[in-house]
């Protein structure tokens, strides 16, 4: 979950920083998401990587960004918070439902200044564990878990998108 939560820092950092300067879809089964790690995550960087951050999400004009001022760093955390969409799987199949709409809003995003180039799903596995339960219900798990997990893989094809699980 970490890492998730990191990736879906990075991915909005420019590209000198090691981001893509895009944004995130958040697929959450665990109830793992939390703003403020992403606040923290933010506010981690080295104040370089901030001003540079704050001048490409339009926060401050080139060379005037200031890491140290609160009301600016607050607005950044707000920015990142908002380009990363977070979605809820109640169940295994919500969660099927929600990388079909993931596809929709990757390939709706692609002319956006913030294009989605990352999606998460915390946890991939977890509804289809608790509810496909014993040998009797393994092939058609896997079966409903391969369709799922090719799903994804075709987000991530379609639209220049990285997919972690």
């Amino acid at each position: 979950s970490q890492v998730t939560h990191q990736l879906a820092v990075t991915v909005q950092l420019p590209k000198e920083h090691g981001g893509l300067e895009g944004s995130a879809i958040f697929v959450d089964s665990e109830d793992t998401f939390r703003p403020e790690r992403i606040d923290q995550m933010v506010r981690g960087h080295e104040d370089e990587v901030l001003a540079d951050a704050m001048e490409l999400h339009g926060i401050a004009e080139e060379g005037e960004a200031d890491p140290t001022d609160e009301s600016l760093l607050e607005e950044l955390v707000e920015r990142f918070l908002d380009n990363i969409h977070v979605a809820k799987a109640f169940n295994s199949n919500h969660q099927i439902l929600l990388a079909e709409k993931a596809k929709e809003i990757a390939s709706e995003s692609q002319d956006d200044e913030f294009p989605v180039r990352l999606l998460c799903v915390d946890s991939l596995t977890a509804h289809f564990r608790a509810e496909y339960v014993g040998r009797g219900e393994l092939a058609e798990r896997q079966q409903k878990l391969n369709k799922h997990l090719h799903d994804l893989m075709r987000v991530g094809d379609l639209n220049n998108t990285a997919v972690v699980v």
